[in-house]
């Protein structure tokens, strides 16, 4: 049967042209919303990978100033604990958020904390100076203490540095 010099395949393959090109359109945007999602959220990821990277990398060379204050002499006794207690309330804040998001223990640079103040805590040249404006000179013994601590600790920020990459 013949419609306007069109038979009846012909009409059945120009509905399956147009059912393919409507097959092609939808599959392309499709694909394109997928794409854009996924890319969205690695970028998303990879923004709040590299913020807590740089919050981490601010911190280890915060705790490094500290330590160096505390070998050379030059802070006052009485800051020790204050400085001290504003390092470990960030660390804290930044590992719970490691934790919450990448599964990294919470705990890792506890030891190091604690361990820090508890070094310059037993000197004696500090606990006589502890409540003075003054600049406080730990003795060699508690120097030495705070550089082995150092030593081996400090690698512990490259450690969740790397987990928050993996």
């Amino acid at each position: 049967m013949m419609l306007n010099g069109w038979v009846i395949a012909d009409y059945l393959q120009a509905s399956q042209i147009v059912l393919a090109v409507f097959e092609i359109v939808v599959t392309t945007f499709v694909a394109v919303w997928v794409v854009r999602s996924v890319q969205r959220k690695m970028d998303n990821d990879r923004v709040l990978k590299d913020f807590l990277a740089h919050e981490l990398i601010d911190l280890r060379c915060d705790v490094r100033t500290f330590i160096d204050k505390l070998i050379s002499g030059n802070i006052k006794a009485n800051s020790i604990k204050r400085e001290h207690h504003l390092l470990s309330i960030r660390m804290k804040d930044l590992l719970n958020a490691m934790y919450d998001k990448y599964k990294i223990d919470k705990r890792s640079l506890k030891m190091y904390r604690q361990n820090l103040l508890k070094i310059v805590e037993d000197d004696n040249l500090y606990q006589d100076n502890c409540q003075e404006d003054v600049m406080i000179v730990l003795s060699q013994d508690t120097i030495d203490k705070l550089h082995d601590l150092r030593i081996k600790n400090d690698h512990k920020f490259n450690d969740i540095l790397l987990k928050v990459y993996e």
